[in-house]
């Protein structure tokens, strides 16, 4: 039965992309990024900065890091114009890297990367399953956002987009929200709606040697974000065909999920190893 479920959502994944915010405005790879990068008068700002967590640790079963809940609110405006917010006790390590690829992204708590995973994981992180923000907006938007938060927090660019790949490539999904308006602000409740991601059905070696390319490919061409987006969709594309087995040919994709295509092939680098910090040490603990 699984099986069948991944492989119906594999097909609806391929056959229909229920496109992003971001990408809805950009019906070309080779658009102009948007983001906080190139246009940081946007918005772009994080208020009620630095991020201050609670001193109560909390260990999540087979996670690397010591969880924290964040002591206030923390709000912030992306280069769209949208306003996200990770409430008062939600639960973050700093680090929204997929475990799957930390030795090929590297260390993922360093203290520019705080502000931006606590927002994230108030949307999709491990801990937050019950709160009030939790996948009250596309998932394509939150890895978005992601980004964004990242490069105002003073992540270099190259790094912004290998995390911004790694979360795309093996971070959470889950389906749009239901209603007419998406909303970051909770007023719509898409949780009750069932999902397979279709991506469950593809391997971890295979993801990892996606992220390696993706990773290549980033250092050696500095792409866009809407070039960036779609080299990872042809990626994950490629990677649901071998899965499960099918033709590309055997889908009538009418733009839609190859809305971005991008022919790029680099070889992958190996894997290097890191090591990591706690939380605690990098951000500011209200005592």
């Amino acid at each position: 039965m699984r099986t069948l479920a991944l492989f119906s959502a594999c097909a609806f994944a391929l056959a229909a992309c229920d496109t992003s915010g971001y990408i809805a405005q950009s019906s070309r790879a080779d658009a102009p990024e948007l983001s906080c990068l190139t246009q940081p008068q946007g918005g772009c700002t994080f208020s009620q900065s630095p991020l201050r967590v609670l001193p109560e640790p909390v260990e999540l079963p087979k996670r690397p890091y010591k969880f924290f809940p964040t002591a206030d609110p923390l709000n912030f405006v992306d280069a769209q114009g949208s306003r996200w917010v990770a409430p008062p006790r939600t639960l973050t390590d700093g680090a929204s890297i997929p475990k799957i690829f930390v030795a090929i992204v590297g260390d993922p708590t360093a203290p520019e990367f705080i502000n931006a995973a606590a927002v994230h994981d108030a949307y999709c992180g491990v801990g937050n399953e019950s709160g009030s923000m939790y996948h009250r907006a596309k998932w394509e938007d939150v890895h978005v956002m992601f980004y964004d938060g990242l490069i105002v927090g003073g992540t270099p660019e190259i790094r912004a987009k290998i995390m911004f790949a790694a979360v795309w490539l093996g971070g959470p999904r889950w389906r749009a929200p239901t209603g007419g308006v998406v909303s970051t602000q909770g007023q719509t409740d898409a949780r009750a709606v069932a999902y397979t991601n279709p991506m469950d059905g593809v391997s971890v070696a295979r993801k990892q040697e996606a992220m390696r390319r993706a990773k290549s490919y980033i250092e050696a061409t500095r792409p866009p974000l809407p070039r960036l987006i779609a080299y990872l969709q042809r990626q994950e594309r490629e990677m649901l065909i071998d899965a499960f087995g099918l033709r590309d040919e055997e889908y009538d994709h009418e733009g839609n999920a190859d809305y971005f295509l991008d022919d790029s092939e680099d070889d992958y680098i190996p894997e290097e190893e890191y090591y990591y910090e706690d939380l605690g040490t990098a951000a500011s603990v209200d005592k």
